[in-house]
């Protein structure tokens, strides 16, 4: 995924590929002004949404993100200002 931040906006980009690492699909995103945690699960976010849309049900996230990945798997859901935070974790735990 590649998220590009200045000063006003911000905007993400990511691949994914099947399991023996083909192209699937590529995607990106306008976003208006966010921090780089959020920019980041808007990239996980869309990834998923994505790959369920196309029927994909098995799902392998990968990020350099360390903070992300953790908040994404926290087993209490905290009610944390981050909508897009509370909807990826809501899909991974209806999804799986």
């Amino acid at each position: 995924m590649v998220i590009l931040i200045d000063s006003r906006y911000a905007a993400i980009g990511g691949v994914t590929r099947d399991h023996e690492r083909n192209w699937i699909v590529g995607y990106s995103r306008f976003l208006r002004a966010c921090s780089l945690f959020e920019a980041e699960v808007w990239g996980i976010f869309d990834g998923i949404l994505i790959l369920l849309n196309m029927g994909y049900r098995k799902i392998s996230i990968l990020s350099d993100n360390l903070e992300a990945v953790q908040a994404l798997f926290e087993l209490v859901l905290k009610e944390s200002r981050i909508t897009v935070l509370r909807r990826t974790q809501r899909i991974m735990r209806v999804e799986g």
